[in-house]
């Protein structure tokens, strides 16, 4: 990931393709838990940039300015807050991680020219489970998604596990409701398998990369 914070009062984090990570809308958007490096810019004297949650607190003075490189664990399950100390109540955004608190987890972040594998999953019992999907991002960028073998077109509303094996660090595996915030589940640079367990409700979805020109596949969720 990237953060960063100018004088120009703006303060972001983003992962490599520039996808955001968090904002300030009243749904934040969903990562997957795990350890991720953060190369911090902070090229201001009067604002910070300070990143809080479970299991994470870290942050540059308000005095200087400073470049470093942090590596996290975030947590499944937690809300995390990035901001500006000094102007907290404009300069923030929040992002949410995917799975449940005391769910096992292990992902790692990479650079492009290096690989990693990892798996996350929740501990939400299996029977309560309508099905589970699985997605692929195949070598050559292709995302595929299916149940029992079969493309994903129409399903029920209710709870889904989706497994996405993810074969190429220059892709990602995003899940959205129309009108919603996406949903991450294998970022861009990750090489590996992760879960989430989603509660889907009625709409219309779509799956994407966040990177490259990939098209939207779009499937219905019916009540």
């Amino acid at each position: 990931m990237h953060a960063f914070v100018h004088e120009d009062n703006t303060i972001g984090l983003l992962f490599d393709d520039g996808t955001a990570v968090g904002n300030q809308d009243r749904t934040p958007p969903m990562i997957p838990p795990g350890a991720y490096t953060i190369r911090v810019t902070d090229d201001a004297t009067e604002h910070n940039f300070h990143l809080s949650g479970p299991g994470v607190d870290m942050a540059t003075s308000t005095d200087g300015v400073s470049s470093p490189t942090w590596t996290v664990t975030l947590q499944p399950g937690g809300t995390y807050r990035f901001q500006c100390d000094t102007h907290f109540d404009f300069m923030y955004g929040v992002f949410q991680t995917s799975g449940t608190a005391g769910s096992s987890s292990s992902s790692s972040s990479s650079s492009s020219s290096s690989s990693s594998s990892g798996t996350s999953t929740s501990s939400k019992p299996a029977a309560s489970l309508r099905g589970t999907l699985a997605g692929t991002v195949g070598a050559a960028g292709k995302l595929t998604l299916a149940l029992q073998g079969k493309p994903v077109s129409k399903l029920k509303a209710g709870r889904y596990k989706i497994t996405v094996a993810d074969k190429t660090p220059a892709r990602s595996f995003v899940v959205k409701e129309k009108g919603r915030s996406a949903i991450m589940v294998s970022g861009v640079s990750f090489v590996g398998t992760h879960s989430v367990t989603l509660n889907l409700t009625a709409g219309l979805w779509t799956f994407y990369t966040s990177a490259g020109a990939t098209s939207n596949s779009s499937f219905s969720v019916i009540s």
